[in-house]
């Protein structure tokens, strides 16, 4: 008997030495995936071992390095535009593998960034997937793919920019996927900030069972209309005739954050009920105030620097005096939409780039467009003409989130209520429609929530002093896989923050407020309530 009991438990040892060492699926031989309107041109894979993906801030701040990733290229194409799309998808060891798929968006004029954007997810076990969307990868410019060579607008990559490029990224990582590891992903995510952002919300309204849960930060809906509105900060100073220095522009957020921090109770740098702040300051308090930027400038704000700020706030209207569209916030930075420069001893505005190029080279579909000299009147023109000729295409703010919810999807939407870039009001306009839109008793709360971060920034890079969400995504997973829909996300300022401290951002319309007792600096001291 103890030969036999011996031979057996060696027979064990080794099966069980087997199972531990089992060699990961191949790095190769990963079948073409099949995606409807297109045609694969390529696929190939290549094992990267202790692979490190250098820091490119903003997108990528720090280092990372991959240990064992299967990185999978994917090339197609749709018939019959001469497109040619890359489609890239991390594929960490299946040991590592948290049984996650997540698809990443892009910004500005980029629909992905690619290992930049994969690397700190695949890190973290997720099968990670990013596109170009057959564009040449220039986030600061669409000059080298927005007309044809005969100066016709590119509308096949338009429409990959816009929305095609999501659904193809999302069909070819779950078959990817599903090839390498033997078996389906457990749920499906998408993540972005921005042009991310409005990627994610296009999924919803378009593609509402690609996800499981959509991540959109500061998203760039409304495109027709806020890409064109960015622009009324510099027809405001051409028309009023004076071009402040961006430390004026500083000194008066900074009299405004004086003026307003207080409202919700507590010192903390931050404008945290913007409301309030806009119906009792008035930007006409800004004249005569001193102040020194960091550089060491000292300015004193005039009277026509007060005009300029109280008409970028109150926004581009139409020619009967109404609102066309939002203006910056009244405790945003001004100086992104409203920059200037001085050439040849002349101050002089310097329009947002993406703003400026999406007149240029879609509206106008005319490379050497003068955006400099449109006034009032022809932003309207040209406001008109942006939804006219694009809403089709680009618009991305469809409220109609029926098939997303019945499709069991989640979808977080979180804002800073002090964006220099894009209007926060547009992501409160867009819940509040899709709540008109499926009726007062149908429940948004349950598959769609909104969170607004006061005194955050664009997408939360850090300009100014705001506490912003640290883990949304992992709210999102846990919203999506256990049922536990957020009320409020855990917060805190960056260690570039003049003050530090933490916060809750609670779920659209509630809102954090301070107990009176705690520490103020201390997100326990907070609970949500209404405004």
């Amino acid at each position: 008997m103890l030969p036999a009991l011996t031979a057996l438990l060696a027979c064990l040892a080794i099966a069980t030495a087997t199972a531990v060492t089992k060699p990961d699926p191949p790095c190769s031989n990963i079948p073409k995936p099949h995606i409807p309107g297109a045609i694969i041109l390529s696929i190939t894979s290549t094992p990267l071992k202790n692979h490190t993906v250098a820091a490119a801030p903003p997108i990528l701040n720090t280092n990372i390095t991959v240990h064992d990733i299967c990185s999978v290229s994917i090339t197609l194409r749709h018939p019959p535009a001469n497109d040619t799309v890359h489609v890239q998808i991390w594929l960490p060891s299946p040991s590592a593998w948290n049984t996650r798929l997540i698809s990443l968006g892009g910004s500005a004029w980029a629909a992905g960034h690619g290992p930049l954007t994969l690397a700190p997810y695949s890190a973290q076990g997720f099968a990670a997937a990013s596109t170009d969307a057959g564009l040449d990868g220039n986030l600061l410019s669409p000059a080298g793919w927005a007309l044809t060579p005969s100066g016709e607008i590119n509308t096949p990559l338009l429409t990959n920019f816009a929305s095609r490029s999501i659904l193809d990224m999302s069909l070819a990582e779950k078959q990817v996927t599903a090839s390498y590891y033997r078996t389906p992903a457990s749920y499906s995510y998408f993540e972005g900030c921005s042009t991310g952002g409005r990627q994610g919300l296009v999924a919803a309204q378009k593609y509402p069972g690609a996800f499981d849960g959509i991540l959109a930060g500061a998203p760039a809906i409304y495109w027709t209309k806020y890409v064109v509105a960015e622009l009324w900060p510099q027809v405001v100073m051409k028309e009023r005739g004076y071009f402040p220095s961006a430390c004026e522009f500083q000194v008066a957020r900074q009299k405004v954050v004086e003026a307003c921090d207080g409202l919700d109770g507590v010192k903390d740098g931050v404008v945290s009920d913007v409301e309030g702040c806009a119906r009792r300051f008035r930007a006409e308090e800004l004249v005569g105030k001193r102040g020194v930027c960091p550089g060491g400038e000292e300015v004193v704000l005039t009277r026509e620097l007060a005009d300029v700020v109280e008409r970028i706030w109150e926004g581009p209207k139409k020619a009967d005096g109404s609102r066309l569209w939002y203006g910056l916030g009244i405790g945003s930075p001004l100086e992104s939409l409203a920059a200037t420069e001085v050439v040849n001893g002349t101050r002089t505005g310097v329009p947002f780039s993406v703003a400026a190029d999406w007149v240029r080279y879609f509206v106008k579909a005319k490379g050497a467009f003068d955006v400099g000299a449109i006034d009032s009147v022809v932003l309207r023109g040209i406001f008109a003409e942006s939804v006219e000729k694009f809403e089709e295409i680009i618009e991305s703010s469809n409220p109609d989130l029926s098939a997303f919810k019945r499709s069991g999807g989640k979808l977080m939407v979180w804002h800073g209520e002090s964006d220099n870039i894009i209007f926060p009001q547009d992501s409160v306009q867009y819940r509040k429609e899709v709540q008109e839109r499926l009726g007062a008793g149908s429940d948004v709360d349950s598959f769609f929530r909104l969170f607004m971060a006061p005194g955050v920034d664009h997408c939360g890079l850090g300009s100014i002093d705001g506490a912003g969400p640290t883990n949304p995504l992992g709210s999102l997973i846990d919203w999506v896989e256990k049922g536990k829909a957020p009320r409020e996300l855990a917060a805190t300022t960056l260690p570039t923050a003049k003050s530090q401290f933490t916060r809750k951002i609670c779920s659209y319309p509630l809102v954090a407020k301070f107990d009176g007792r705690g520490d103020p600096a201390a997100a326990s001291s907070y609970r949500c309530t209404k405004n």
